[in-house]
């Protein structure tokens, strides 16, 4: 077995695992809100790292970023109405 093929096989065996923590976390959430008075989340009941990277990945458009999709998208609507 190769390195690429290990790591393969890890990030599945991590995906397997991380549905199974999901469930978990399900069940103690809906245990947990019934429980309580407060509205919860399922993340305040079990936190776990890939919660983070979820996190990680959204960002903020900058203005820059904005306006320079603004201007694509007239060249793109220019194309389609001149052919």
């Amino acid at each position: 077995m190769t390195v690429s093929e290990v790591r393969c096989f890890l990030e599945g065996l991590g995906r397997r695992n991380r549905e199974s923590w999901e469930q978990t976390r399900i069940i103690a959430y809906v245990i947990a809100q019934a429980n309580s008075t407060k509205d919860l989340e399922p993340s305040d009941v079990l936190c776990f790292p890939w919660d983070e990277k979820e996190e990680k990945r959204q960002t903020a458009v900058t203005d820059a970023e904005m306006e320079r999709l603004r201007e694509k998208a007239k060249l793109i609507e220019k194309e389609i109405n001149h052919g």
